[in-house]
């Protein structure tokens, strides 16, 4: 670097090199957005909220400041910000991998006594947390398994809290990342964090965060696709469409959105396994799908960019011969990690028993969603009372081992009892699905801010929306 690494800055440092950069107080309700160059955000701590289950305990903590240079600051401030950034070096021999790295990261800063509450991200990628300055204690918790679309959330900002969901707050694991390292999490990840003021000075504190996609988190998605298909990863956000070309092989979509067969799903099986196993052994290969997709089919090898979710945002970035490695690099990654989706017993090839199951779960996923949102009526009591029979219907097929002694099942039916008997419970439960299905959960509230007069507006989520 010719003027200095990131990592080595100072919080004051940002604020020097960077006077009109914007950002705001994350997890901290009514915050307002703050410059950079004002003093406040590094050298004075504003405690907010405390919760017993937090690992701060009684003490109340600070919500870090994030400041989104990937995706709300000017070009001319991103570009500069590049100039003292360097992609990681085990991420450096996947063009694509560098390239995400170097366009996706953001900034937190902490004060010691800053923190999160628990929550899972939005992103459909793994994600990358690297510790610049000071010490950041982790809590993390694998995504909690969702049943039934009636317990669909997107543990938000610190709603698995205090009972508030059908699960309970059971962190896994607690460690400390310090300066110089990082922790990659995947997908679903439920993570509280603080830094502690027990084990770090009475500094500001940096780390950033960023993404990466090669290769994909297919077995991630495939084990956890039921319930991330009932949170925000499958009803608002698009994690499920970047993953589905994966899980049908590209095959036609509305094949999948048909009511649950198993014997169609085994026939769809064969057919694909036909084409795809050149020698007739009954299995497919790594090398196989590649001759049958990626290796000269044109078609087929633009699907694969376009529904393998290959067009990344900065490829006008790249140059005529990157773009070139770009499409061979996303053939290989694309006929890898379809590979990996497909072969549950990991013995490196598919059989057609483990390509049918595979598409047999796609297809229950796929139609229980479609038909949630195919119902007709509005009216919530209605919307209801259908949306629990398709619920019912699934559990007792797809998931009851014996729907006579099934403990899911019947939670189930005594909570449909519940909204049946109160009008204001019914309406609350459908509106909680519907603003979930329309990727407004919570309608989250954001402080806009005029870079010239500093002046602020208070404006939802859904309104800004609207207005695109």
């Amino acid at each position: 670097f010719s003027d200095g690494a990131i990592s080595d800055f100072e919080c004051k440092d940002f604020a020097d090199r960077w006077p009109s950069g914007n950002m705001r107080a994350e997890y901290t309700p009514g915050q307002y957005h703050i410059y950079l160059k004002d003093p406040d955000w590094y050298t004075k701590v504003h405690p907010q909220r405390k919760n017993a289950e937090h690992m701060a305990g009684s003490r109340k903590i600070a919500g870090p400041y994030i400041w989104h240079v990937k995706d709300e600051e000017p070009l001319k401030t991103k570009r500069s910000v590049q100039k003292h950034w360097r992609t990681p070096y085990f991420l450096e021999k996947s063009l694509a991998n560098r390239m995400e790295a170097n366009e996706s990261f953001e900034f937190w800063f902490s004060l010691a006594g800053g923190g999160t509450f628990s929550h899972a991200d939005s992103y459909c990628e793994t994600t990358i947390s690297m510790q610049f300055k000071g010490k950041k204690r982790w809590r993390i918790q694998a995504f909690p398994e969702i049943r039934h679309h009636f317990n669909a959330t997107a543990f938000g900002d610190e709603q698995i809290y205090g009972g508030r969901q059908h699960v309970p707050w059971t962190p896994e694991t607690e460690f400390t990342v310090g300066p110089g390292q990082c922790f990659v999490f995947p997908t679903g990840y439920l993570h509280e964090t603080f830094v502690d003021p027990d084990t770090n000075d009475q500094q500001c504190y940096t780390a950033s965060t960023y993404q990466f996609n090669h290769p994909r988190q297919v077995n991630l998605y495939r084990a956890f696709m039921s319930r991330f298909s009932m949170s925000h990863y499958g009803l608002g956000e698009p994690c499920l469409e970047k993953i589905e070309s994966y899980a049908t092989l590209l095959q036609e979509t509305r094949r999948f959105l048909t009511a649950p067969d198993k014997e169609k799903m085994k026939a769809e099986a064969e057919r694909v396994m036909k084409f795809i196993d050149s020698n007739g052994d009954g299995h497919f290969t790594n090398e196989e799908l590649y001759n049958a997709f990626a290796k000269k089919n044109a078609k087929s090898r633009k699907e694969i960019l376009g529904r393998g979710d290959f067009r990344y945002n900065w490829i006008k970035l790249l140059s005529p011969e990157q773009k070139d490695a770009l499409t061979e690099e996303a053939m290989a990654v694309w006929v890898e990690d379809a590979l990996q989706y497909h072969d549950v017993d990991r013995d490196k090839k598919v059989s057609l028993e483990e390509l049918a199951y595979n598409f047999l779960h796609w297809n229950v996923i796929q139609s229980r969603s479609e038909r949630l949102r195919s119902i007709r009526t509005r009216d919530a009591k209605g919307w209801v009372q259908e949306a629990l029979k398709i619920e019912k219907e699934y559990l007792e097929r797809f998931f009851c081992e014996n729907p006579q002694v099934c403990p899911e099942l019947e939670e189930l039916e005594r909570y449909g009892q519940h909204l049946s008997s109160s009008k204001k419970a019914s309406k609350a439960a459908y509106r909680k699905i519907q603003s979930m299905m329309s990727g407004e959960e919570g309608d989250e509230v954001l402080t806009m801010v005029d870079r010239s007069s500093g002046s602020h507006e208070a404006r939802k989520v859904s309104e800004l929306r609207s207005e695109l």
